[in-house]
């Protein structure tokens, strides 16, 4: 399996303790689910994720094997940049998924919003901005283009262009989940 980094950008407004603590966890979330992807354990996938999916948490043992911690390789005054090395192709690709689903919902408000994930392989994420700008579609279709776009540039996300239709509803659920912190911790701000 080739590794892969993940950079993730929380700014100024999201740098609290509390919104980064539950964030955090949604994005280690979206890990276990690559995880149990590429295990190809359908059962738990669905246990954990689907769309009849009970909710869990942090001591659930969702995964047999913990994944590798997120690093914090530097801080900043007023902002907060984690990397998240050695993670699969998957959660290269899933986690700016759902940066870009909750990016969306901010731009459609004209809100300014300073949190971002990106992959470090720059062709992987050339791709990735391509998507965001949305010239592979929306939905369902944009994703399976995307997918075999990734195919095509030999990227291994075989396992995810199975279960599309399960990627896109955790890109979905997840998205509302932090779009919903961030909106509270502005509330309250």
């Amino acid at each position: 399996m080739e590794e892969h980094e993940v950079k993730i950008y929380f700014g100024g407004d999201l740098t609290n303790l509390y919104e980064l603590g539950w964030i955090s966890s949604d994005l280690s979330a979206l890990i276990d689910f690559t995880e149990l992807v590429e295990s190809g354990d359908q059962e738990r996938t669905e246990k954990y994720f689907g769309e009849k999916a009970r909710g869990f948490n942090r001591y659930t043992k969702v995964v047999d094997k913990p994944h590798k911690r997120p690093e914090i390789v530097d801080v900043r005054k007023g902002s907060v940049e984690l990397v998240i090395a050695g993670c699969s192709v998957a959660v290269a690709v899933i986690m700016p998924l759902v940066q870009i689903a909750v990016q969306r919902y901010f731009n459609q408000r004209d809100e300014e919003l300073s949190f971002e994930i990106s992959p470090q392989d720059t062709s992987l994420q050339r791709i990735m901005n391509t998507f965001a700008n949305g010239e592979f579609g929306r939905g369902s279709e944009g994703l399976e283009l995307l997918m075999s776009i990734l195919q095509q540039r030999n990227y291994n996300v075989t396992l995810l262009a199975q279960n599309i239709y399960l990627v896109e509803h955790v890109i979905e659920k997840y998205s509302q989940r932090i779009i919903k912190t961030i909106k509270k911790n502005r509330k309250n701000s």
